[in-house]
Formats: structure tokens, sequence, C-alpha cells
């Protein structure tokens, strides 16, 4: 019974789930892609990703000077516990769509690891900014 409420209690942080939902519809995320992608500040990032790994929830290797997560194998699966509070947290609030929109943006521009720093994120208030002043005009 323990086992379940420490996990309740890791899991019950807006931030840590929004790192879970990234990492399991990404993947294999470094931590500074986590960050990036979320906005987050370094220091947090890097804490709530030590919680959800010293918790299980996420496994961690080295590759050259990155850290990479993922989801650790035994949350892995439809009818895991993980699973089921990503998709009702995801339901529960636009934050994660507009995380995985980043995602997605990210990884079809063809970022990575190396090239983070350049990334500017797609930010769809600036379209409608944009035209709106386009169309006072």
């Amino acid at each position: 019974m323990r086992d379940i409420v420490d996990e309740l209690k890791t899991l019950a942080d807006l931030n840590r789930l929004r790192i879970l939902s990234l990492i399991w519809e990404g993947g294999d995320l470094c931590g500074c892609e986590v960050e990036r992608i979320l906005d987050m500040k370094q220091s947090n990032t890097s804490r709530q990703l030590q919680r959800l790994r010293a918790a299980g929830f996420l496994h961690s290797y080295k590759q050259a000077q990155w850290s990479h997560y993922r989801i650790a194998a035994a949350h892995i699966g439809e009818e895991s516990l993980l699973r089921q509070i990503i998709i009702l947290a995801r339901a529960s609030t636009e934050v994660y769509d507009a995380d995985l929109d980043r995602l997605r943006d990210y990884r079809d521009r063809g970022f990575s690891c190396q090239t983070i720093h350049t990334w500017v994120p797609f930010d769809p208030s600036n379209i409608s900014t944009q035209s709106r002043s386009t169309h006072e005009h």
C-alpha cells in the first residue's frame, strides 16, 4: 500500500506530470530538451527529473554530456497506472496540448540536443497578433 501512496504523492505535481506526459509522447528525451520544450528553469527541471527517476517512473542514461530520460519499463503498457494518470491529466487542462505541440514543432523542424539552443518554439499567439495587425492596416 505504501508504494501506491508514494507514487501518487510523486505524481501530485503539475510540472512532474508535464514531464511524464512529454516523455511518454516523445520517448527518449535529454534533460535540456525537457527544460526547453516545457520552458522550465534548469534547476527545477533537474530536480523534478531526479525525483521521477528516484520514484521509479523514469530510467536515465548518459550519452556524451547529456542525460537522457525515458519511461521506466515497469510503467509502460496500456493498463499502467502512469498511462491512466497521464490520460486523465491531459484531459483536465490544455497545458499538455501546448507542450505536445512544442514537442512536435521541435521534432518536425529537426532539432536535437546539440542544436536545441537555436530552436525558437512556435507560438500560435504570434500568428494571430501578426494577422490582426496586418488586417488593421
